[in-house]
């Protein structure tokens, strides 16, 4: 082939790639980032395609099809594209010391009012379409404000902390269980109510013709918005991974998923864009099988061009990396990133359309390296203990010595290397979401489910930017359990009552402070007749919160009962003990 020498305009953008006569199939890149796309090269670099002599124009066209690399001497890496964004936190802070002030940057006063609202419109819709039993604990309720609502998060991420087996645990006044706080910051009944109750979205507004996510329709607003708010108050740096994270979950919904590598194996996926450096959630799409909700400007591609495209659809041409592993990475994909300003390197499937031809056919001995250039993707193939195959538009096949865990000296590619250092963003969040997880195993509602994942998802990206803030002024580093229970501290200094004094264990009042049964006048009364039995009767109370001597709870029945306590107790001496004691 004659020899070559000039600048001509690449496939991708990628101007001024240099073709040396030495080596048809080695390129060098030297980017002009005063050129976009090409199009500002002038009439005399490149006029016309017509002016392109027919061993020109074949050796231009070798640069769009895949080009065995030399790996011993391999070209130049392909350059990155100018970073243009702005990292860091986009939002002024009234308090940098103050972790209940990054948490309140995502939970802000919109949604929370939003969820207070619709709790107690839940409540009323729920209590009017069905009344309640005379001894159900739903007659007492009281809508709740939003001082309620911050006292009520903050129980659960103590929780979190505080590892119990059972909910009921954290209120028991056994020795060997109790733990006072809690029954200071809320009482059990109360809990249990609001979470009976909590609700994020006013059911009798749902249309299932237009509503964006059908399947989602219990938590989609809420979600929305945690997204936004998100994106809106910090920008990652460069390097940005995407992976897939699954949200434990066992109950029965057509779009939970099973994924064997997976620690909870069963669960709820979640598309998840992060920052590779500090795992901050970026933003995510929760998976609903078929409907699940992409842009649509993206809604002609696979899943997962579709979910990659997606994700950092608002990061788009402003030199962003992202990292991908096997699921997402395609030369179709990459294609389009280029296209987009976006760099991005990941493993790849073997078996993947458009990949070299031969990509696969020669069998490696251990420690052999294949790669293909094609504009500015390379493929590589590496046999480590089975064959790793990769994908970049930002390196080339160089190899560098390096370490194994063991600590024995190794020699890998550059961009496994890279690949390694970058992908942990994702996983990184999950695994430190599993340490202190406001989410529980025995709720079963999937909507409360997934708002404790996202309310797990705030504290993580608060812990973020409260430790990149304070990074600088503290000597020691402030761990990720630190910051949860000082944010609980945060919530009980600002919304905790500091006047009212704690309750006495015992029997649960219908109003909080003393119980209103030793403090009012109550008269004993028969147990009126039913329909079925004209001397009916009713368990006693205080008889029946005793135990005999075998460990066994007594048993008592009574025919009389305190209509306004609206319990059953014995004449002598149950009626008297039960309202001038505390301990029932």
């Amino acid at each position: 082939m004659a020899s070559h020498t000039g600048k001509r305009r690449s496939l991708f953008g990628i101007d001024n790639a240099v073709y040396s006569e030495s080596d048809a199939e080695t390129i060098s890149y030297d980017y002009d980032e005063s050129s976009d796309d090409g199009e500002n090269l002038s009439s005399d670099e490149f006029s016309s395609d017509s002016e392109v002599s027919e061993s020109e124009s074949d050796l231009l066209q070798d640069v769009r099809v895949w080009c065995a690399i030399d790996v011993e001497h391999p070209p130049a890496a392909p350059p990155r594209f100018p970073f243009t964004g702005q990292p860091g936190l986009q939002v002024p802070l009234n308090d940098e010391q103050d972790p209940l002030t990054y948490v309140r940057l995502f939970l802000d006063e919109d949604i929370m009012i939003s969820i207070v609202t619709e709790t107690n419109r839940y409540a009323e819709q729920t209590l009017t379409r069905t009344p309640h039993r005379p001894l159900s604990r739903t007659r007492n309720w009281e809508p709740i404000t939003v001082d309620d609502l911050w006292l009520f998060f903050g129980v659960i991420v103590l929780q979190g902390i505080v590892h119990k087996p059972q909910q009921r645990w954290y209120w028991s006044t056994n020795r060997l269980l109790e733990t006072p706080i809690f029954g200071k910051i809320m009482s059990e009944y109360k809990f249990t109510l609001i979470m009976k109750f909590l609700h994020f979205t006013n059911n009798d507004n749902f249309d299932e013709t237009t509503h964006p996510a059908p399947k989602l329709k219990k938590i989609w607003e809420v979600y929305q918005a945690l997204l936004e708010n998100f994106q809106k108050v910090y920008t990652p740096s460069r390097d940005i991974s995407v992976d897939e994270s699954l949200m434990s979950y066992k109950g029965r919904i057509g779009w939970m998923q099973y994924i064997p590598s997976k620690r909870a194996r069963f669960g709820i996926k979640f598309f998840m864009l992060c920052e590779s450096q500090t795992g901050y959630i970026w933003n995510s799409v929760l998976y609903t099988g078929k409907g699940t909700k992409f842009s649509k400007k993206y809604a002609d591609y696979g899943l997962s061009t579709a979910s990659v495209l997606s994700l950092a659809d608002k990061l788009l041409g402003k030199g962003y990396c992202i990292t991908m592993d096997n699921f997402y990475t395609s030369p179709d994909l990459l294609d389009i990133l280029i296209k987009n300003k976006t760099d991005a390197y990941g493993t790849v499937r073997s078996n993947r359309k458009n990949l070299p031809n031969n990509f696969t056919k020669e069998k490696l001995k251990r420690g052999d390296v294949r790669a293909w250039q094609k504009g500015k993707m390379m493929a590589l193939r590496w046999k480590d203990k089975k064959d790793v195959c990769v994908m970049s538009t930002v390196h080339n096949a160089t190899s560098l010595a390096a370490k194994t865990k063991g600590g024995k000296d190794t020699v890998k590619p550059n961009v496994v290397l890279a690949y390694n250092g970058t992908m942990g963003g994702v996983d990184k969040a999950d695994q430190e979401l599993t340490f202190y997880p406001v989410m529980r195993k025995q709720q079963k509602r999937y909507y409360k489910k997934i708002f404790r994942h996202l309310l797990d998802q705030c504290l993580w990206n608060a812990y973020v930017l409260f430790a990149e803030n304070n990074a600088a002024q503290s000597s020691k580093k402030v761990e990720h359990a630190d910051f949860l229970w000082m944010t609980v501290d945060g919530i009980l200094r600002q919304y905790l009552p500091q006047t009212d004094t704690p309750r006495r264990p015992g029997r649960r009042s219908t109003i909080d402070g003393d119980p209103e049964r030793l403090r009012g006048r109550h008269f004993l009364e028969y147990v009126p007749p039913t329909k079925k039995k004209t001397d009916p009767t009713r368990m006693c109370v205080v008889c029946c919160s005793r135990r005999r001597s075998d460990g066994k709870k007594v048993r008592k029945e009574t025919r009389f009962h305190c209509p306004d306590c609206d319990v059953g107790l014995c004449a002598i001496p149950c009626f008297k003990d039960y309202h001038t004691k505390a301990d029932y």
